[in-house]
């Protein structure tokens, strides 16, 4: 029997002890993405719309701001707001609980990491290819069809890079931070929480663009395609930065501090 199959059948936490930490888990995952949800269903209406050609990038983040800012109960209450909610609740309560269950069953290190990577892709990714697919309909110049295959390929790519960039790489990039830079353990985790999933972003853009483009004009040549991302790269990139750093930065370092409470309860119990 394997080392990692010894160690799943240790429970280190009473019932009512591990109940507890999921409900912190629960409360953490909620109270981040209700934090960044608002931005990030205004940010990716202002994309598309932009991508589609029905408003400038920035008229679109300029209205929708004003719109949360001025009705924030109304804007909640909208598909849009909603479908993120959504999608960043079940991204990060998936998380949570992954890495409560490993420790609760002694699961190593690097095989906890790899468990979350993937569950955290699998569920992010299905929920957030709904998300588009919806957003692009809504938010659409075209008449409603069928997203293309293709589209949902080049999303669920940007998705596992931007999973990969959130919820893996930052622990490793923050040992080197540590190790190579004798920068201090707390700065390093926020460093590297908020540095990742936004620059990735310049990599996983064009997957994101193309994929609007397919569904957007399904009928023009390769060579217009390249123009248009070399078009839109920049300002799409610097956009889903802003919108991503956030989402899995400010939203990771948040879920970080809410989940640190779990301590009290170890401690308790």
């Amino acid at each position: 029997m394997s080392t990692t199959a010894l160690a799943i059948d240790k429970k280190i936490w009473s019932r009512d002890k591990l109940l507890c930490l999921y409900g912190i888990d629960l409360a953490a995952a909620a109270s981040s993405s209700v934090l960044v949800s608002p931005f990030i269903a205004v940010v990716d209406r202002a994309i598309i719309e932009n991508a589609n050609g029905k408003r400038p990038l920035n008229h679109g983040l300029i209205q929708g701001f004003r719109r949360v800012f001025t009705r924030p109960l109304e804007f909640a209450g909208t598909p849009q707001f909603r479908l993120i909610f959504g999608l960043y609740f079940s991204t990060y309560i998936t998380a949570n609980i992954m890495d409560t269950t490993s420790e609760h069953l002694g699961v190593s290190a690097g095989t906890a990491s790899w468990y979350k990577f993937v569950t955290t892709t699998v569920v992010n990714m299905g929920v957030c290819i709904y998300k588009d697919a919806a957003f692009t309909r809504m938010f659409g110049v075209t008449a409603v069809r069928s997203l293309p295959k293709l589209s949902y390929i080049l999303f669920a790519a940007r998705d596992s890079l931007t999973i990969a960039a959130s919820f893996t790489a930052p622990s490793y990039i923050a040992g080197w931070l540590e190790n190579n830079h004798a920068i201090e353990p707390n700065k390093a985790n926020v460093s590297a929480q908020l540095a990742s999933p936004a620059l990735v972003q310049f990599v996983s853009t064009p997957f994101h663009l193309l994929g609007l483009d397919l569904y957007n004009r399904p009928t023009v040549t390769a060579a217009d395609r390249m123009g248009f991302l070399r078009a839109e790269y920049l300002k799409s990139s610097v956009a889903r930065v802003g919108k991503i750093g956030p989402a899995f930065g400010i939203g990771g370092v948040g879920n970080t501090y809410f989940r640190s409470f779990r301590k009290t309860v170890v401690d308790r119990y």
